[in-house]
């Protein structure tokens, strides 16, 4: 009975932990979704770069809730920005938006004082549209949860944060702090 115990658990850390690189995996590609308006097929990552206004780091140091209805309220952010590789209307500082409808391809606000990768859309009221159908990834959530996941796990996340940087090239702006 142990045997067949450990052999289980063993079998689902093993499912666990590749739901959790393929989940990562969408979070670096456009995401397929079907409760959002961004259904896509797989795209290859020079297509992704192509199809976002902007792409750049920044550190998120304020955010407001803007109100509205369950499909116009938004967390606005102000981002001091670090480094540039695609530059819209990007400048040292900028506001990203970002929904707070879970439902509609939204999330929490972000966290004030964490660095982010941004790939936006730039919206009609000159914000950098986030979340959803764009790439916006906590890099200080993600090094946290870097610490608690296994030797083999860290290979394969490390991986691909290094083919992200790597498919990234080097920065066109960088911006001291």
């Amino acid at each position: 009975m142990t045997a067949d115990i450990s052999n289980w658990t063993s079998s689902f850390e093993g499912v666990w932990f590749m739901l959790r690189v393929m989940l990562f995996t969408l979070m670096l590609s456009p995401i397929t979704a079907f409760g959002c308006s961004c259904f896509s097929e797989a795209k290859t990552f020079e297509e992704v770069i192509q199809e976002h206004d902007a792409i750049f780091t920044g550190i998120a140091i304020d955010t407001e809730i803007i109100p509205g209805d369950w499909d116009t309220s938004f967390y606005k952010t102000k981002m001091q920005v670090i480094e540039v590789w695609k530059d819209k209307a990007v400048t040292d500082f900028v506001y990203i938006k970002t929904d707070t409808e879970k439902n509609s391809c939204g999330t929490t606000a972000p966290t004030i004082g964490n660095r982010f990768i941004v790939f936006s859309h730039v919206s009609k009221d000159g914000l950098h549209a986030t979340g959803g159908c764009s790439t916006f990834i906590d890099l200080d959530q993600f090094e946290t949860e870097m610490l608690s996941v296994g030797s083999e796990e860290k290979v394969v996340w490390q991986s691909v944060l290094t083919e992200l940087w790597a498919g990234l090239g080097k920065p066109k702006t960088v911006y001291s702090k």
